[in-house]
């Protein structure tokens, strides 16, 4: 296995190990593995700048993406702390 993953092998299934091997993604192999809309990994790529177009192909870097998303999380309101909440 490459970089760190290994030390995530028993975490992980068949579908990771193959997502983690691409650079690039589509939008819609985005949403269907990170479950989320299509507004929403459209929101996120273009907030992480991760976008890359090929003619009418889009293209999501993976590498860049997933530090957005740990970063900031899925809704990128990571940091957010409601108006109305007294923590």
């Amino acid at each position: 296995m490459f970089g760190t993953i290994w030390m995530f092998s028993d975490q992980i299934d068949d579908e990771d190990l193959l997502f983690a091997m691409k650079d690039f993604v589509t939008i819609k192999l985005a949403r269907e593995y990170y479950e989320m809309s299509y507004n929403a990994v459209i929101h996120a790529a273009d907030k992480a700048g991760a976008f890359y177009k090929l003619h009418k192909k889009v293209l999501i870097s993976r590498e860049i993406f997933e530090d957005y998303l740990r970063k900031n999380g899925k809704d990128g309101r990571r940091n957010y702390v409601p108006s109305n909440c007294y923590c």
